[in-house]
């Protein structure tokens, strides 16, 4: 009776959830938020969950460098988020594809959420063709600039008061309303002329450019949304970041760009915690991790507080013009969900207030709806925490909002711009002058861009004739390689021993067809359009390839610096290896740990080895340059030193990474990390040579030398040319490095042809270019191995007669 009446309630406790779980409706929701954002955002969506309990949010996190790919690839797969994070510079990528739902129909639905309150810049930045696909949470203005208190009053300088204006050279006679006097007064140097204290830090090199240039009226391009030119050679964007290079090369009133992260292996916000700059601009999204240093009781503890940005006084007018970049970001409806309904009031939710007061609480993000961006707990006030009152004229960011400047919103921008931003690190490195180096972008730039409004007017691909195309060429290839072995008359049991060898491989066959032949096939066949895996494609014919080798700078570029790695990478493998190799083929205790030793780098991961290699090849108390220079920076080991500075035309200890004409070499000289790996190779080939003939050429009188280039390089001629042809196919196939430590720069330097490959096919969706340039890469090593097989009529084999 008991197991009866147990077995009732268990089963109707079954019922009863199987029906809930079937009215709960469950929404994805992707967000790109670091840490301390992913905590406020999850606290945002249980109170959602709590006020609407037939609604399950399931929150998907994602770095923000692989956001939007993952998504796109995620739309294309049709398995997209139902809500994603957007920001201007990327929502219009999916809005153009149909991506996104526009939000203008919800706000019927919906009276309470009324679109007027939020601010005007960031909601026409989400705008699309008169159509709003996103609805903002936050706006974030750069142009503000943090302020440390203590250092101020130790320079006698008052506290600013948001109206100073900045000029090319100081302006003495306004004193402290003047940015740029300020600047050098709040610089220090010690007795030797080091900067132990700088003046200003941006977070970022483009952040303080940017306000350079807005703050003239300049712009880089002329139309935001659907450009037609890039102006970077507009002469007030060149002489903004000639100023801005200057002010860290030779003024060392700012740190250069390349000097934070490859000499002092440190961030703009770290030299304002630590107190060795005056003056940050960045922002409000550093307040709480200033907050968790600057405690209010602590040692680190200091006084701080925010400002405008300066302006700039136009000389024609004579009125102060203020300008600067803006963040900002919000939430979009994917177009595939199946619950609109359920995914607009979790918009809702985390665009509106009651997500906003958790950001904002948090100090994270600046509401986007003004009237909150003035209260509490945004502003500070007398119900705000003491250790949430920093900083306390917060109220700045209101209005810093109208002067904002966003990013261009057009898809292209991101794609082009990097013709024009690699040559950045050039300028701020000295390498070139801003007119010099704004000038190649530009060309580049432009001529970009004049291909990607042409390519908007191809034809569709015909896939059916494509498809066509294919099978007769796999076709022929199966013909080629089977006809010749099919002429002959065959008996019987011949033909039954064919059959039942063919259904042995069939596994193989299959496998072979469907993930390599398959997709080499359909590689190449891409290889003839224009693609970006969501909208149709269309016919190129030729025109990939003809753009690689006639149009596309980087194209030549990125060969080249594959094939100088390749050229001095591999010998000098081959080299270290083999001498390794010699020097372990010995038997003396302990042999086997030396072996195991120089092996085991080999099999380490090869991002684990590139950032333990970044904190070798730093220029500030790296272990490469205490090596060279000593301690103190004044050492010449082996006057290699002298000879760094004399190459690379600039004094001090060599920045590895951020100097164009070291990133390479450095890379280069990384790569004999990994010669345990044909060490072992070699290592096997030395063991194989028979002892009798060292013995007989020993007899003959042949000395050391001379055994090692009668007997052993013949006899380990195999081995070498393995570890050749092997070497050369890999050092092309070069990526991880380039994409860990230096992302392609400075400037294009380490801009691997697979780096290239990869940024053509995952950042600019360019997939027909990308299979364009795969099976160029494909001929390249093909010619090279074939050159090198002519190689083997001098290797030596045994077993040859």
């Amino acid at each position: 009776m008991r197991r009866g009446v147990r077995f009732a309630w268990c089963l109707g406790s079954a019922l009863l959830a199987s029906a809930a779980s079937r009215a709960t409706v469950t929404v994805r929701f992707a967000v790109w938020d670091g840490d301390a954002g992913l905590g406020v955002i999850r606290e945002a969506v249980r109170g959602f969950e709590r006020a609407h309990p037939d609604i399950k949010v399931k929150l998907e996190n994602v770095p923000y460098g692989a956001f939007a790919q993952k998504l796109l690839a995620g739309y294309a797969a049709n398995a997209a988020p139902d809500v994603a994070m957007m920001e201007p510079k990327g929502f219009q990528r999916f809005a153009k594809r149909g991506g996104l739902l526009p939000l203008d129909p919800f706000f019927a639905q919906t009276p309470d959420v009324k679109i007027e309150e939020y601010y005007r810049p960031i909601v026409d930045a989400m705008r699309y063709q008169g159509r709003l696909y996103v609805l903002p949470r936050d706006i974030a203005p750069i142009g503000i600039v943090f302020y440390n208190k203590r250092l101020f009053r130790e320079a006698g300088i008052p506290d600013p008061d948001g109206t100073w204006t900045w000029d090319w050279e100081p302006r003495p006679e306004l004193r402290d309303k003047d940015f740029t006097w300020v600047m050098q007064k709040l610089t220090k140097f010690d007795a030797k002329g080091k900067v132990v204290q700088w003046g200003f830090v941006p977070a970022w090199t483009r952040a303080f450019a940017d306000t350079v240039v807005y703050s003239q009226g300049a712009r880089y391009v002329d139309d935001p949304v659907d450009p037609t030119r890039w102006t970077w050679d507009d002469p007030r964007v060149v002489r903004a970041y000639q100023w801005v290079a200057d002010l860290g090369l030779k003024k060392h009133w700012i740190p250069a760009s390349t000097e934070i992260t490859s000499v002092l292996q440190t961030s703009s916000d770290q030299l304002f915690l630590q107190q060795r700059a005056a003056m940050f601009q960045g922002g409000m999204w550093s307040v709480p991790g200033f907050r968790q240093v600057l405690k209010p009781g602590t040692k680190e503890f200091f006084e701080w507080d925010v400002t405008l940005a300066p302006g700039h006084i136009d000389q024609a007018t004579g009125r102060v013009v203020r300008a600067a970049p803006t963040g900002g970001s919000g939430y979009a409806v994917m177009a595939s969900t199946r619950h609109p309904k359920e995914a607009w009031l979790l918009t809702t939710w985390m665009a509106g207030p009651p997500a906003m007061r958790l950001m904002a609480q948090a100090g994270l993000a600046q509401p986007a709806i003004r009237k909150l961006a003035l209260e509490e707990p945004w502003v500070p006030g007398p119900n705000t925490p003491e250790e949430q009152r920093y900083p306390p004229s917060r109220k700045v960011t209101d209005q810093a909002v109208p002067y904002v400047v966003v990013d261009p919103t057009a898809e292209c921008y991101a794609e082009i711009n990097t013709f024009v931003e690699s040559k950045v690190d050039s300028i701020m490195s000295g390498s070139k002058s801003a007119q010099a180096a704004i000038d190649e972008g530009q060309g580049q730039a432009n001529s970009r861009l004049s291909q990607i409004l042409k390519q908007e007017r191809l034809p569709l691909f015909d896939w059916r004739s494509g498809l066509g195309a294919g099978l007769i060429v796999a076709g022929l290839l199966v013909a080629w390689v089977y006809l010749p072995s099919s002429r002959g008359r065959r008996t019987r049991s011949e033909r039954a021993e064919n059959r039942a060898a063919y259904a042995f491989v069939s596994p193989w066959i299959v496998g072979m067809v469907a993930f390599c032949a398959g997709p080499m096939l359909f590689s190449l066949l891409l290889s003839t359009t224009d693609w970006d895996i969501v909208t149709a494609a269309k016919w190129r014919g030729g025109g990939n390839f003809a753009e690689a080798f006639t149009q596309d700078p980087r194209f030549w570029n990125s060969l080249k610096v594959s094939v100088v790695y390749t050229a001095l990478s591999v010998p000098l493998g081959l080299v270290v290896s083999l001498a390794m190799a010699l020097l372990l083929n010995v038997k003396v205790r302990g042999v086997p740990l030396f072996r195991t030793c120089f092996y085991l780098p080999a099999l380490a991961s090869t991002v684990a080895t590139c950032l333990v290699y970044k904190k070798v090849f730093q220029a500030d108390g790296g272990l490469l340059n205490a090596a060279i220079y000593g301690p103190d920076g004044r050492g010449d080991l082996f006057g290699i030193g002298s000879l760094l500075t004399t190459w690379t035309h600039k004094p001090g200890p060599a920045n590895w990474l951020g100097d164009e004409t070291l990133a390479l070499p450095s890379l280069i000289l990384m790569s004999l990390w990994t010669a345990g790996g044909a060490m072992v190779i070699l290592l096997a080939g030395l063991q194989g040579i028979p002892q009798h003939y060292h013995e007989a050429a020993t007899l003959d009188g042949a000395g050391p030398w001379r055994r090692f280039l009668a007997v052993t390089v013949p006899m380990l001629a195999p081995s070498l040319f393995f570890c050749l042809i092997t070497g050369v196919i890999g050092s092309f196939q070069t990526f991880t490095q380039a994409f860990v430590m230096t992302g392609g720069g400075p400037g294009d330097a380490t801009r691997f042809y697979i780096l290239h490959l990869y940024s053509q096919a995952f950042e600019n969706l360019r997939m027909g270019y990308a299979s364009a340039l795969a099976w160029i890469l494909f001929a390249v090593i093909l010619v090279f191995t074939l050159l090198q097989w002519r190689l083997n009529k001098f290797v030596y084999y045994e077993g040859d007669k």
